[in-house]
């Protein structure tokens, strides 16, 4: 399957010419008693078919008929396969008829297809499929005969498959305090910044002249706290937002109870968490603005006069959260509470339009995730109703207008209805008229202005559209002052329009005038992190794009290395480090990263490429490690920088470490206590939040202070290839750069510096292939140990095809580079993209027995690692050339893990490791193998062997664990550890060394996490093995190394390890890939 697979994405005939050959014999080896014989057939006979389809030969077409019909045949009626097979059946049929043009092919295949629809119930997924394929066969029969019921036929089944297909296929303190609420009202009416400015200083000064214990200190910190929210809306100044929280922090602690006028506090207090969260997507802010908001509600009785408001601030924050979480429950709560705050609004009372417009934009969000045209049309229905009441001086009227304008722009784009877009224009065109140029929210409405101008630019290519655009759009960046941090975000969009012109009309002032846009937004330091990051990949993609401009070269570069600066103020350390790993994710950085890397090699930099390649690989990695660097020469050079730098760095790397904030035991109506705001005894989730991003900020301040000192400019900054030259060692590091463009490879040796090999024969497509068919063969057996070995599918062809192409096309070129003969070479693979989880160190060319066939194996030991500073640092702890003697050793065994399927050779294995080394073992096994257990020993221990099941969590990067016998010991703890005694860990347990395929360059998996904690070298898996085989492994593996340590050579486990799966290989046969393939080597 895997290869027809194939052969439908690339279209090589060998790929199929195999896939027949293979289910052939499938068919002939099973009887037809066999209960898989009909699928067998069913595969066999659509792979004839697609072979007839490719070259034409009738003897496929026949075959296929005869093995679709023996399939069919042989299936019971209840098969629940059976309506497929027949449909299959009825489309060789009817090609039959297309080729020959018997009328008796057609009405046989309208026999099959009519019994498939027949026998299959309505709810059925396929239902519509086995419809349509009818409907396809009524309508040819239409055209050869002209009977109009054919067609009636073929419409009414078609109807009713798109009926049953479902539609889916966010005093003197008083007074200077009530001068400051005065103040900014106005501000609030007019947008004059003085004003704010003012009512700060009267705030500040109000807070500073009231006691502490004054019943109205309450009042005054809420009044500064609402100012410095606002001066942080119009400036994005994040010291403005971090004081507001402080002060209407402060204000709810000192606020009794059952005062009255708490609620407001809570509110006040859940919009600038809401706040916090939107510019720096911790969850726990929007978990906290939540909260607050149900206090706020729970707090106010029902007929209180201000209850609307406290709901629309409570609804708004729902709306955050669903867009951050997308839990449909939270859109339907935040959609039920503004009604009611819509409800108990009169029309007439200056805040109702504000709240249809709220209205309006829940409703729209909940047509964006489940595309009922009702909520559209009511939400465009609310924004009219905030426009028309709203009187054409109100100053926020433009407002209203602009997100009528938006709901506009979305009908069209679902409905392609141009007046929808003619009216967004219009609206959003109103918007920027009736607001002076001097209005802090000008810019906003520009921008959407030419938005929709740009869009319908691109639908009409009217060149008056483009123009108008991006006359607008540099407006909108004229108006914006230099350091604003939505400069860059108007600078983007300006870039936009340029790049249109440059596609219309490819010119050098175009292509400079793109390019200095994006650049200019995404150098600009106080712009946002996501938008500066994109604006470079921007830059990127058009010097890509028209490379046939003068300066392309240089801006190519320059790009890119724009692109890798933009990356740590992204990936930043202020941030925990699950929400690291998902902004690398959603920013597709790792892409970006290789093609750098080859837009390097292209200009004959390949230092510079690797350079980058470390820089902007395993960066949650990098992060950590460098947390961890040794500071002895800064130490020798500034012990007081040093001990503060070392001080934080421990500091940053706990507070990374904790875990997302949850509401925990909260049920729906119900309302927790806010123990976070009147703990004495412990810092609340908050403060851990604010301290976190106090110490990145303070991390990053002590560099720069360090940076200063002479000789120190270059300290913890991206390492130079004279830096990442000590990486090698024993043997060359190979570093595969996959890209769309080109694929190369860069060796590290001792020889010379650095070796560029290129591989013509891989592209970008091959190695994602490679990546789709290993999963394929694979199956889904691969998940877990088990009892079970894995069976690759296809009877190992598949995998013998991936083998024989890494031996192919990067392997050999690789070897015959070095030119290395006469020893076995230790080569450490670090790759990139869909490579990093292929087995290179088992390819080769495998399933010809009439000669000797060449294998990666029988002229290099292989090692892996994620990046060449896991290997520096791996070499940094080593304590010597030669490792303990002596080593005490930690052994873990789970034969009967609760929720878990029995391992019990688990318990033999940890035998044959005791066995080997008797004196220095401690071996934990079932009920005492618990995860604290587990975890504290670690520490007390060189080496660990844990023989247990493992789990790759697909949804949370650093939620893959071990299954111990009372939970699960994470990655997320793993990556807290910093072991100085560590050696080698062996995991024995299932995807140890798989990775996450959305994070292809950040190596998230157990085995990396090993290497963080400190161990030197990881023996790991890259996909399930079988329970049988872990004490075969364990057995020579051990030996290997006790002779190692005995022969005073070290660990030497890369060679410990090919002599051991080169048991099993014998053991288990060449060709049980499954078997010996998954066990691989990280570190030294």
């Amino acid at each position: 399957m895997s290869l027809r697979s194939r052969f439908d994405r690339l279209g090589h005939v060998p790929d199929i010419e195999d896939a027949v050959a293979a289910q052939r014999r499938a068919v002939a080896l099973a009887p037809d008693v066999h209960p898989n014989k009909t699928t067998y057939l069913s595969n066999l006979g659509i792979s004839l078919q697609v072979r007839f389809d490719r070259l034409g030969h009738i003897e496929d077409l026949t075959d296929a008929l005869l093995m679709k019909r023996r399939a069919v045949e042989l299936a019971s009626d209840d098969h629940p396969d059976k309506a497929a097979w027949l449909t299959n059946l009825g489309n060789s049929f009817e090609s039959r008829f297309g080729r020959f043009g018997n009328l008796e092919d057609l009405e046989d295949a309208l026999k099959a297809k009519r019994l498939a629809v027949e026998i299959t119930p309505d709810n059925h997924p396929s239902k519509p499929i086995y419809l349509n394929n009818l409907s396809i066969s009524l309508d040819t029969r239409f055209d050869r005969l002209g009977d109009p019921q054919d067609l009636e036929d073929s419409l009414a089944a078609m109807q009713c498959a798109a009926e049953l297909m479902p539609d889916d296929n966010p005093n003197k303190p008083n007074l200077l305090s009530n001068l400051g609420v005065s103040l900014r009202s106005r501000f609030d009416r007019l947008g004059h910044l003085q004003d704010l400015n003012a009512a700060i200083a009267a705030a500040r000064r109000a807070v500073q002249l009231m006691p502490d214990d004054h019943p109205g200190m309450p009042g005054c910190l809420n009044g500064l706290g609402v100012s410095l929210q606002a001066s942080f809306d119009q400036s994005s100044y994040l010291p403005d937002l971090e004081s507001a929280i402080a002060s209407l922090r402060r204000a709810v602690e000192l606020m009794p109870d059952d005062h009255p006028e708490k609620p407001p506090l809570f509110t006040n207090l859940g919009i600038s968490f809401r706040s916090r969260f939107d510019r720096l997507g911790r969850l726990e802010d929007l978990e906290d603005a939540v909260l607050m908001g149900r206090h706020a509600v729970a707090f106010t009785p029902d007929d209180h006069p201000d209850m609307p408001t406290r709901l629309n601030n409570f609804s708004i924050s729902l709306q955050t959260r669903f867009k951050r979480l997308g839990h449909l429950q939270d859109l339907e709560d935040a959609i039920a509470v503004q009604r009611r705050v819509v409800n108990l609004t009169p029309d007439n009372q200056p805040t109702k339009p504000a709240r249809l417009s709220n209205l309006g934009l829940v409703l729209e969000l909940r047509f964006g995730r489940l595309g009922q045209p009702d909520d559209l049309e009511d939400a465009l229905t609310a924004g009219r109703r905030a426009v028309e009441l709203t009187p054409n001086d109100h100053p926020d009227k433009s407002i209203w207008l602009t997100n009528l304008g938006n709901s506009l722009e979305t009908r069209f784009r679902q409905f392609y209805d141009f007046q929808d877009l003619e009216d967004s224009i219009a609206v959003h065109r109103s918007a920027t008229v009736r607001t002076p140029d001097s209005h802090p929210l000008q810019p906003l409405y520009l921008s959407n202005y030419g938005t929709t101008l740009h869009l319908r630019f691109i639908l009409l290519e009217n060149l008056q559209d483009l123009a108008d655009a991006s006359a607008i759009w540099r407006r909108a960046v004229n108006l914006m002052p230099d350091g604003h941090a939505n400069k860059s975000a108007r600078l983007f969009n300006l870039g936009i329009s340029m790049r249109s012109q440059l596609h219309h009309s490819p010119s050098q002032s175009h292509f400079s005038s793109s390019f200095n846009c994006f650049m200019d937004a995404s150098v600009n330091a106080s712009g946002l992190p996501h938008v500066r990051l994109r604006a470079a990949l921007e830059c990127a993609s058009i010097c890509r794009d028209f490379s046939q401009f003068d300066g392309s070269y240089e801006m190519t570069l320059r790009a890119h290395q724009t692109m890798l600066d933009a990356i740590p103020p992204f990936i930043w350390l202020g941030q925990g480090i699950p929400h690291r790993f998902e902004q690398l994710s959603t920013m597709h950085i790792g892409s970006a990263i290789t093609a750098a890397a080859s837009a390097a090699i292209a200009a004959g930099k390949p230092s510079r490429a690797l350079e980058w390649l470390e820089e902007g690989r395993s960066i949650v990695w990098g992060q950590l490690t460098r947390l961890r660097n040794p500071l002895d020469d800064l130490q020798a050079h500034d012990p007081v920088l040093a001990q503060r730098l070392r001080k934080v760095s421990v500091a940053l790397e706990l507070a990374g470490q904790r875990s997302t904030m949850t509401v925990s035991g909260e049920k729906p109506g119900t309302l927790q206590d806010s123990t976070f705001i009147t703990s004495s005894s412990r810092l609340s989730l908050e403060d851990e939040a604010r301290e976190h991003r106090k110490l990145a900020n303070e991390y990053e301040t002590l560099l720069g202070e360090a940076r200063k000192i002479e000789g120190f400019e270059h300290f913890m900054r991206p390492k130079t290839l004279a830096m990442l030259a000590p990486a090698y060692s024993e043997g060359p590091i190979a570093v595969i750069n996959v890209d769309r463009s080109r694929c190369d490879v860069l060796i590290l040796s001792p020889s010379e510096n650095l070796i560029h090999v290129p591989l013509p024969n891989l592209t970008h497509q091959i190695a994602m292939n490679m990546h789709s068919q290993l999963i394929a063969c694979l199956g889904p057996g691969a998940r877990r140990r088990d009892t079970r070995a894995v069976r690759v599918q296809t009877t190992g062809v598949g995998m013998q095809r991936i083998l024989r192409l890494l031996w192919e096309r990067i392997v050999h070129p690789v070897l015959v580079a070095l030119d290395d003969q006469g020893r076995l070479l230790h080569m450490t693979w670090c790759a990139t993209g869909p490579l990093s989880s292929l087995p290179l160190h088992a390819a080769g060319i495998y399933g010809e027995t009439d000669k000797p066939t060449p294998k990666a194996s029988d002229f290099i030991v292989s090692s892996y690692t994620p990046s060449l500073s896991a290997l520096l640092s791996a070499r940094a702890q080593q304590r010597g050339p030669v490792a303990s003697a002596n080593p005490k050793i930690l052994i873990v065994s789970q034969p009967q893990t609760p929720g878990q399927r029995p391992l019990p050779c688990t318990v033999a294995e940890a035998a044959t490791v005791t066995k080997h080394f008797p004196e220095n073992a401690t071996h934990l096994d079932d009920s005492c193998a618990t995860v604290d257990a587990i975890f504290d020993s670690m520490m007390q221990h060189d080496w660990v062997h844990l023989a247990c099941h493992g789990e790759q969590d697909p949804r949370s990067p650093t939620g893959s664990a071990f299954m111990l016998h009372d939970g699960r010991l994470e990655l997320s703890r793993l990556m807290g550890m910093s072991h100085a005694r560590a050696e080698l860990a062996v995991l024995s347990a299932c995807q140890t060394a798989k990775g996450n395929d959305d994070l292809p360059e950040e190596a998230v998996h157990l085995s990396a996490g090993m290497l963080a904690a400190g161990y030197q070298s990881v023996v790991a898996t890259m996909w399930s093995i079988s329970d049988e085989d872990g004490p075969v492994l364990a057995d020579a593996l051990y030996a290997a190394l006790k002779r190692n340590l005995a022969a005073g050579k070290g660990l030497r486990v890369a060679y410990a390890l090919h002599e051991a799966t080169t048991k099993l290989r014998v053991t288990v046969g060449k060709d049980n890939f499954a078997r010996w393939v998954p066990f691989v080597h990280f570190g030294i």
